[in-house]
């Protein structure tokens, strides 16, 4: 791996280079030891039902190969496509439902170590909820707008909330291929019923879903998210910090709190 670039920034180079003078292994030196699955490369494996697993590989396999229950190439990539997209939702709307939670705690004063910052978004949020805001405790605010929020995740007919906030063509658009979000739950939910064994076999049907489980999460889950953080913690501003490998001290033990979770940190 010598004169390759691993990484656009040069103390993260300085510090592989380092770890690899100790014989400490990264992801770098495993990504050039693993192979690609050779399956996966040319093909398909699918492991949805117990039957299996099933290889569609060949020449022609996109064409010809079927797996037991009659799952050709096309679907068996499109299930696992729709898998992942579903994955990912549900990571990023877990999230957001801990912190819409958060603040539903906040607002009831069940939690001392945070505090609504900043008032204004929470009005615009609530706005967009249509929460009453004008003459109102914050705190009543809060109570609503995160109850609302967590109305989104079991919501099982409808759209979701925030789908408001698009333009008036996309939002038609999206309700012309019925890709709509409605509960966040109950997206990820049928993406996973959809993928089942003997359910979905056609791959645009799988692939329209995965658009649906994914704007689940954009219109959702990460906005939920990142409403709630600047709501709690302030909205993000320029201004002057200092980061990267450079913050840490030579002579003291320096602690490292890794994660994605604002709350944790604000904590700190």
């Amino acid at each position: 791996m010598d004169n390759v670039m691993r990484s656009a920034d040069e103390s993260s180079e300085r510090l592989i280079a380092w770890g690899e003078a100790r014989n400490i292994e990264t992801c770098f030196e495993r990504g050039q030891k693993l192979k690609p699955c050779p399956i996966g490369a040319g093909g398909a494996c699918c492991r949805i039902c117990h039957v299996g697993p099933c290889r569609l590989i060949g020449q022609n396999a996109e064409e010809e190969a079927m797996g037991v229950c009659g799952a050709s190439l096309p679907t068996v990539a499109a299930r696992n496509f729709l898998r992942m997209a579903a994955a990912g939702t549900a990571a990023h709307s877990d999230h957001a439902r801990d912190m819409a939670f958060t603040l539903l705690a906040v607002a009831n004063g069940e939690v001392r170590d945070f505090r609504i910052t900043d008032v204004k978004k929470l009005n615009r949020v609530a706005g967009i909820l249509e929460v009453e805001f004008e003459g109102r405790p914050v705190n009543d605010v809060a109570r609503d707008v995160a109850t609302k929020l967590i109305e989104d995740f079991g919501r099982q007919r409808g759209a979701l909330y925030f789908t408001r906030r698009a333009p008036a063509k996309t939002r038609e658009r999206w309700e012309r291929w019925g890709i709509m979000p409605r509960g966040i739950d109950r997206e990820i939910a049928e993406s996973l019923h959809r993928t089942n064994m003997g359910v979905d076999q056609d791959p645009d049907s799988l692939l329209m879903s995965a658009l649906k489980v994914s704007l689940a999460d954009g219109w959702g889950g990460s906005m939920i998210s990142t409403d709630v953080t600047d709501i709690l913690f302030g909205t993000p501003q320029p201004k002057k910090a200092e980061a990267s490998f450079g913050i840490f001290k030579e002579d003291e033990v320096n602690l490292v709190v890794h994660g994605h979770e604002p709350s944790l940190a604000e904590m700190l």
